[in-house]
């Protein structure tokens, strides 16, 4: 049994589509990358990704700020943005995730965490 003219058609079509998304998901997909930043359409909410490899708090105003392995921009986590309970929740060595408004401290971008539960553990 052959396929119609109009099948042909339909099949290339389907297999040009499949390879549209498979191109798309290679090219703007974040999976094994060392930094995984993804903006919003604001331009100013990242997500990243990575080991902790230092976690500290402020000297004065009980905040916290950690690095990441995957990132030079340091995550600044506010005192009534629940620093305390994420320092009590991870440890230098754990793989987080962190959602935060990208801002400017002194110069240099980092980013800011609105709420604790932004940082998570994965």
């Amino acid at each position: 049994m052959r396929m119609q003219k109009e099948e042909k058609i339909v099949v290339v079509l389907l297999l040009m589509a499949l390879g549209s998304l498979a191109v798309a998901n290679w090219a703007f997909g974040t999976e094994g990358t060392e930094e995984s930043a993804v903006k919003a359409e604001d331009g100013s909410q990242i997500s990243l990704e990575g080991l902790i490899l230092e976690m500290k708090p402020t000297k004065t105003g009980g905040h916290l700020v950690i690095k990441l392995d995957s990132t030079s921009m340091p995550i600044f986590v506010p005192r009534d943005s629940g620093a305390e309970d994420v320092q009590s929740r991870v440890n230098i060595g754990d793989r987080i995730r962190v959602r935060g408004a990208a801002t400017e401290f002194a110069g240099k971008e980092e980013l800011k965490v609105g709420r604790g539960t932004d940082v998570e553990l994965i």
